[in-house]
């Protein structure tokens, strides 16, 4: 019963993700002045390729994976680097794309010897018929464990938990969307080398809500890289969370979402499924290193206009509160009323990027079949493989414990997911909610991992 009511709701709320606002829950908006700006150029300062960081080097240098989505429509929040030349590392992950297993492993100090017997499930839309193919290449290149359809660790269903048919790939304006799968998978692979993995394969971007509840069949764990602006009525909390692990992200269009003077309305602010208060909300980081020690600030790249069409903003992790969830009883922030996101946060700059495998990659300008790849797309599934880790889904009640155990997380204090003038004030009158601080604050919530105790 859980599992069809919360189908229920995803298919209610994307029928009236239509991009406006209700605005009924959220603190009046007040204009915030220059100090919310994110002072990038300090953070950045002296960062190399040696840190993991890599600097925009051509325009058009990062794209959005997915396009802006139509009404009724959730779209994928993945970036994908196009100026990074993969160089041979023998028969490894390349170098100067991005992020291997081993570095994220040491980042986030996870125990990869843990995990077997669990299983976490991915939700995209549409098919990827080199799925299997791509998954298997990619473990082979980073050393980790055969997980394929053979020896029972990979399953991919479709959206109604089937084997066959498969749907069709996207079309040309989606192809996105097997970036994202490749993406979600090597995530996982990467974070959790002996977990199992269920890809679940909706239709298309409509049939998100189907897919999911094929996915709760499977697993306690689901991982949801995707998302769309709150609107409408908040949904009935009749849906899982004891015993679950629902993962989405919390978008990449910063924590801005006022209307701007002579230009449209951001898209930035609380996304759902992640603002729902029986889903983890996962925001994004910026994470460099010096040696084995490991920075995380707020991932901003709004500044940074050389992405999309050349001159566009590079996108910053989302946060928000709600416009039309409850304040859950176990959020203790005082400022929102409503309900907070993010609750916690990993890597999603498209400057501290993770490499991932996806023959699609191929072009004659781009021939190499691996990429960097950023957004909170890449934090969610990373976040799903902490929980698969750490093995205690089953006594779990959704993000509570994250904020009722928080102790054992890295806390982010700096950085901001607004920056003026490109996306205006945040979009809420509760400063923590864009601005990082220590403890609590709505870009990165209680922080990122540093082990998996608190999962």
């Amino acid at each position: 019963m859980q599992r069809r009511l919360l189908a229920l709701a995803i298919l209610v709320a994307m029928t009236a993700c239509s991009g406006h606002s209700s605005g009924g829950g959220m603190l009046p908006s007040t204009p915030e002045s220059t100090t919310l700006a994110q002072p990038i150029d300090d953070l950045d300062a002296g960062l190399t390729p040696a840190n993991g960081y890599y600097p925009m080097t051509t325009p058009s240098a990062a794209r959005p994976m997915c396009p802006p989505s139509p009404r009724h429509t959730f779209r994928c929040f993945g970036w994908i680097r196009t100026d990074l030349v993969a160089v041979a590392r023998g028969d490894g992950v390349p170098a100067n794309v991005g992020y291997t297993p081993s570095e994220i492993q040491s980042a986030y100090g996870l125990d990869v010897s843990r995990g077997r017997g669990q299983t976490v499930a991915i939700v995209d839309a549409y098919g990827y018929r080199a799925a299997a193919t791509d998954l298997a290449a990619y473990r082979k290149a980073a050393k980790l464990p055969p997980c394929t359809t053979a020896n029972g660790c990979l399953k991919i269903l479709n959206q109604f938990g089937a084997t066959a048919p498969l749907p069709a790939q996207p079309p040309s304006t989606g192809i996105g969307w097997l970036y994202e799968q490749s993406t979600d998978l090597d995530a996982v692979s990467a974070a959790c080398p002996l977990c199992h993995i269920t890809l679940v394969e909706a239709t298309n971007a409509q049939t998100l809500s189907t897919a999911v509840g094929a996915a709760l069949r499977r697993s306690h764990i689901v991982s949801m890289s995707w998302g769309g602006p709150e609107s409408g009525q908040s949904p009935n909390s009749g849906l899982p969370s004891h015993g679950y692990a629902l993962v989405a992200s919390a978008g990449d269009f910063g924590g801005g979402g006022l209307q701007q003077a002579g230009g449209p309305a951001n898209r930035g602010g609380p996304q759902i499924p992640c603002s729902w208060a029986t889903v983890v909300c996962v925001g994004g980081t910026r994470l460099t290193h010096s040696g084995a020690a490991w920075t995380e600030t707020v991932w901003n790249d709004e500044a940074f206009r050389q992405c999309g069409s050349g001159t566009a903003p590079c996108g910053a992790t989302g946060s928000g509160c709600s416009r039309i969830v409850p304040k859950p009883a176990w959020q203790h922030d005082v400022g929102c009323r409503m309900r907070s996101s993010v609750d916690v946060s990993a890597d999603a700059s498209v400057r501290t990027p993770f490499a991932v495998y996806n023959s699609n990659f191929r072009s004659p300008s781009t021939p190499s079949p691996w990429a960097g790849i950023g957004g909170t797309s890449l934090a969610a599934p990373l976040i799903a493989a902490a929980f698969a880790l750490a093995g205690n889904v089953a006594s779990r009640h959704g993000a509570m414990e994250l904020w009722q155990k928080h102790n054992a997380l890295r806390d982010v204090v700096t950085g901001s997911n607004v920056y003026l003038p490109v996306t205006g004030p945040c979009a809420s009158s509760v400063p923590y909610i864009c601005v990082a601080r220590s403890g609590y604050d709505g870009p990165t919530g209680w922080g990122s991992p540093k082990g998996t105790s608190n999962f």
